[in-house]
């Protein structure tokens, strides 16, 4: 009967030692706590059925991917690939365990397009070429009539805005005397310049989505053009270059008497004739810089600077354009952005 008490006795006593020490243990450390890291990489924006590949890293480079789990729109994804047949927006994030801490990465968008087609227009000039306004003219009529669907570079012939690779893009294309106009570069622009030409190459669709984004630090522009094509590229060419507006120089007009034109009786030379998107700086050979073969949907990236320092330009004037040619020097789509914007694919 004593054995059975003080068995009782010893048990009770254990019990409540035991209830004491939970109460004051904390086993805190044995759960896992939410903790935020920033090394998802992931683009902006991608094509549609682009193959997307997500990709984490720790702040020392280490690759975590493998141990990481991807949650698209909220869900669970079963690796860190997917491909998105539609048009829209996304999220993604992911997580992964430590050493028993878990870590989440913080959410990024992206969206997925189709590449939209933007017209190269191309207006070869001079400040000595009476007969050259019109083109310009046309062109700003069509940039109203179809915004942020062309991109436009003023390329000038032997006058002081005239760079000196132009006589190489002369003799590459032509040679041809001035005025001369271009659609996507091998495809003439004739006076009257009929804007409805403009429309069955505005309407095709494209292949091809090109990205650019630039910064300016310690008077360097940096420039980033990324981009991805549904069809493989072999034989293609990647030009990209630097404009600037609002150039001021007396401009002939050999216009000046004819009533039927816009430049009737504007003077010859018109003065303080303001010239835009003129071609200042080409970061590639002015035909292009040869691409290697690219496959269908391989992301692309390349990377260009000038110093600004050393120019005289103007960097709120300034504009970045890049296009892809085929070997027949025809461009098959192209992208613009001011200066220190990010101009997406779209």
């Amino acid at each position: 009967m004593r054995s059975l008490f003080y068995r009782t006795f010893i048990f009770l006593f254990s019990l409540l030692l035991l209830v004491r020490c939970s109460e004051n243990e904390d086993f805190s450390n044995l759960l896992p706590i939410l903790e935020v890291s920033t090394g998802l990489e992931v683009e902006t924006s991608y094509i549609t059925n682009q193959p997307i590949t997500f990709s984490v890293f720790n702040e020392s480079g280490e690759d975590l991917t493998n141990i990481s789990i991807f949650y698209i729109d909220g869900t669970q994804n079963e690796n860190n690939e997917i491909i998105h047949s539609n048009e829209g927006n996304h999220s993604v994030y992911a997580e992964y365990f430590i050493n028993g801490q878990l870590y989440t990465t913080e959410s990024k968008n992206y969206s997925v397009v189709n590449p939209e087609t933007k017209l190269l227009l191309e207006d070869f000039t001079g400040t000595w070429c009476g007969y050259c306004p019109p083109v310009k003219y046309a062109i700003e009529q069509a940039l109203e009539i179809y915004p942020n669907k062309i991109t436009v570079v003023a390329t000038h012939q032997n006058d002081q805005f005239a760079i000196s690779q132009e006589e190489e893009l002369i003799n590459g294309l032509g040679p041809f005397g001035l005025p001369e106009a271009r659609i996507n570069r091998a495809i003439e622009w004739v006076d009257p310049y009929e804007l409805n030409q403009l429309d069955s190459y505005l309407n095709d669709d494209n292949n091809i989505a090109i990205s650019i984004d630039s910064n300016i630090e310690n008077e360097i522009l940096q420039i980033k053009i990324r981009f991805v094509s549904r069809n493989a590229l072999n034989n293609h060419k990647l030009v990209v270059y630097l404009l600037e507006d609002g150039l001021i120089a007396d401009q002939s007009n050999y216009l000046n008497f004819d009533e039927t034109s816009y430049f009737y009786n504007l003077g010859n030379p018109i003065v303080d004739y303001e010239h835009n998107d003129v071609l200042r700086h080409t970061f590639t050979n002015i035909l292009g810089d040869q691409l290697a073969n690219i496959e269908p949907y391989e992301d692309v990236n390349n990377f260009y600077n000038i110093d600004l320092s050393a120019n005289n330009f103007q960097t709120e004037n300034l504009r970045v354009i890049a296009f892809i040619t085929d070997f027949e020097n025809l461009t098959i789509n192209s992208q613009h952005a001011s200066v220190g914007e990010f101009q997406d694919f779209n």
